[in-house]
């Protein structure tokens, strides 16, 4: 199994100001289109991770020379080390080697670019073969590198997922939801548990607020249902209030009687299957 990382979607909202920041006092300073690593930028970096106070000059030369002829943009550079600092003390020979285990996935330079710069923690990822690996079953099941990268830059966690529970929901959203691919790499769904998903999806069948498409139905035609990302991609509180009209109390009574129904009827088949074992 990859090494887990985990990312933790708050953290990566609040980190998009001080981001930000970098990247305007960047622009300032820009001559023509490459901008060269200055004073001026490695103290305002310092100031939003102080632990990047213990590298030299020296250190932060090398490593900003590394990624700028691999393609990266000081701007880029800039944020990759504030987000991840422990790349900083990275020899080139293991940034360039981080580097090439991406681009073996095969989004393309500008692509990988924007994953790595709003996700600098996927850098820490060694194993090129289970990574690969990984990623040939999501792009069997989303059907190109370009849908791989929508899912990644929507749920990064996804590389630390097994595939069986990737595979469950998967099914679950194509198969029972009946909701095309294009959609889903819109939405961060797979990153929600999967009984989770289960149980947002149930409420708004009994609702009356969801209805799956005919198997043979048109994909681009329009329906009533709200969108994926509408019922994954919001807290327990939006999703009650904004997306099903009741309110989050309610919610939270049908999420633990649907928890207990299941519970129920996972015991019940599990005695049926015993019984029969024992008529065998």
């Amino acid at each position: 199994m990859l090494r887990k990382l985990l990312f933790n979607s708050k953290v990566v909202l609040k980190q998009q100001p001080k981001l930000n920041h970098i990247r305007n006092l960047a622009i300032k300073a820009v001559t023509p289109k490459i901008l060269q690593l200055e004073q001026i930028h490695i103290d305002e970096a310092v100031k939003l991770e102080p632990t990047l106070s213990i590298y030299s000059p020296e250190i932060w030369r090398r490593a900003h020379e590394t990624f700028q002829n691999h393609g990266l943009e000081t701007v880029n550079f800039l944020r990759i080390v504030t987000g991840n600092p422990s790349v900083l003390k990275r020899t080139p020979d293991k940034i360039i080697n981080s580097l090439e285990i991406w681009r073996a996935c095969q989004f393309g330079e500008n692509l990988l670019h924007l994953l790595l710069t709003k996700y600098p923690d996927l850098l820490d990822i060694t194993d090129s073969h289970q990574l690969l690996s990984h990623i040939a079953y999501l792009k069997s099941r989303v059907s190109t590198s370009k849908n791989v990268w929508k899912l990644l830059m929507n749920s990064p966690d996804l590389i630390a997922q097994p595939e069986d529970s990737l595979e469950e929901k998967l099914n679950h959203i194509i198969d029972v939801m009946r909701i095309e691919v294009p959609e889903i790499a819109k939405s961060a769904a797979l990153a929600l548990p999967v009984e989770d998903l289960r149980c947002r999806h149930e409420f708004l069948v009994r609702l009356g607020l969801f209805k799956p498409r005919p198997l043979k139905a048109d994909p681009n035609e329009p329906t009533t249902n709200h969108k994926l990302y509408q019922i994954t991609d919001t807290s327990e509180k939006t999703f009650a209030t904004k997306i099903c009209h009741v309110t989050l109390p309610e919610f939270e009574a049908f999420k633990e009687l649907y928890a207990k129904e299941l519970e129920r009827k996972q015991r019940k088949a599990k005695e049926e299957e015993d019984l029969s074992d024992e008529e065998d």
